[in-house]
């Protein structure tokens, strides 16, 4: 309908413009009517702009329109009242267009205030920057953290730490960095996180900053606190029943040596056994304070590992051949699945084979009085890692209590009666020095140690 006015509107300039040229013809030609051929040649000079301009008007309208979108202009309307059909549902359907422009802005633009309010709100800074160094935000917690006020490039933060600006600019995408900064009087901790992305053609960094000192400092604390504790029960546990026996023999030597020394009387032969027994009890109490003064130094004083590449395979058959005797005599079926021949690690030979078979014989000890005892080291490479080596030791025994598995790896605590609490001790230190962990999962009938080391080739 609306086109159909356009056209007739169009049709009608057109029939009109042909007849006034007519009858301009006929003037000239026919008569000698010069005013009215020059009146005739003005109404047609009018009439072809009057027709451009109609026919020119939507392109304007639209011109108009794609403009203000392009400026983000969504309050240009369109009259439609007096307008004929086809100019009416055009200017309807900008105006609609203009609106819903209109309100998606809204939307985005509550959307980003409200983005921006939690970002302003976390506790955790928080930096966006593009890969000349211009900062596109800063939250409120970056800028109480580094003391800055006014964040625009990140070397603005070189007179706060340089080492900062470089692990902004260094640390890859999803990778971490710590980085001690100095803000004002007080010395952070700071945990660098960075992710990268590509935001509009443009590389984009974002990087959250935490200052873990003080979470750090009690964590510190908390585990100075559980290694004072188990010093302080070992410790306890030698010196009390030396005082005792030492108190004890004191007062049997006198009163019963001295005074019967006194008096030129014999000692009685069950004193002297008293005696030599509350020596001896000293002196092992004194020996097992000793070698736990030594374990703790061998603890303190592990050697740096000598790192060379290391065939998996060779390692295991070592463990192997070592235990399997022993295994045998306690009657513990031993297993051990063995990864391909060419499965290479860069590992100190010694160190990792007495973790092993430290691990291996703490699951034959946990599953001894089973009726079918089993030890299992599985060695397999994971399948979405598979750069990394991962060893597992797996028992049949009845597991470990949950209020015990947080403490098995805390320096001299152990559960044994004759165990002197730092195996598990030294072979995570062996492993952290490896640039690998071990961990540990456990339900009743099953226990499992996990080695996870670096592979040097697949």
């Amino acid at each position: 309908m609306g086109f159909s006015g356009f056209r007739l509107n169009l049709l009608l300039r057109l029939l009109l413009l042909v007849v006034i040229i007519v009858g301009f013809l006929l003037v000239i030609y026919r008569t000698d009517w010069y005013v009215t051929a020059f009146c005739l040649l003005l109404l047609a000079s009018f009439l072809i702009y009057d027709l451009v301009y109609f026919v020119e008007r939507t392109n304007r309208d639209i011109s108009s329109f794609l403009e203000a979108m392009l400026h983000s202009d969504f309050t240009q309307r369109f009259a439609i009242q007096n307008r004929n059909s086809s100019y009416r549902k055009l200017y309807q359907s900008f105006n609609a267009i203009s609106e819903a422009f209109m309100h998606i802005k809204a939307e985005q633009e509550a959307h980003y205030h409200y983005l921006q309010a939690i970002v302003e709100q976390v506790s955790v800074g928080i930096i966006t920057f593009d890969e000349h160094g211009n900062v596109l935000l800063a939250n409120q917690a970056v800028k109480d953290m580094l003391h800055v006020a006014y964040l625009q490039h990140i070397h603005a933060l070189d007179r706060v730490s340089p080492e900062l600006v470089q692990a902004l600019k260094t640390t890859a995408n999803h990778g971490k960095a710590l980085v001690t900064v100095q803000a004002g009087q007080e010395e952070l901790l700071v945990n660098v996180q960075v992710t990268e992305m590509i935001s509009q053609g443009h590389s984009l960094k974002i990087v959250t900053l935490q200052n873990i000192q003080s979470e750090l400092e009690e964590k510190e604390l908390e585990t100075w606190q559980k290694v004072i504790r188990v010093l302080t029960h070992e410790i306890m546990n030698s010196i009390t029943p030396v005082i005792s026996l030492t108190s004890t023999i004191t007062s049997l030597v006198q009163s019963e040596v001295v005074g019967k020394y006194k008096q030129g009387e014999e000692l009685e032969e069950e004193t002297l056994e008293d005696i030599q027994a509350g020596l001896q009890t000293i002196e092992r109490r004194s020996a097992g304070m000793l070698s736990f003064v030594q374990n703790y130094r061998r603890l303190m004083r592990l050697p740096a590992p000598e790192l060379r590449p290391l065939k998996v395979n060779e390692l295991l058959r070592s463990v192997n051949r070592l235990l399997e005797a022993e295994m045998v005599a306690q009657h513990v079926n031993f297993k051990m699945y063995l990864p391909d021949e060419k499965v290479t690690i860069l590992a100190d030979e010694e160190q990792l084979e007495q973790v092993l078979i430290n691990l291996v014989k703490n699951g034959m000890e946990a599953c001894r009085n089973e009726t079918s005892p089993c030890v299992e080291v599985v060695t397999y490479l994971p399948e979405m890692e598979r750069d990394k080596l991962r060893i597992d030791v797996v028992d049949n025994g009845p597991g470990i209590p949950e209020d015990v598995l947080d403490k098995i790896f805390i320096p001299f605590y152990t559960t044994k009666k004759q165990g002197s609490g730092i195996g598990l001790s030294l072979s995570k230190q062996v492993m952290q020095q490896h640039g690998g962990s071990i961990r540990v999962s456990t339900k009743p009938g099953e226990t499992t140690f996990t080695l996870q080391l670096k592979v040097l080739n697949n």
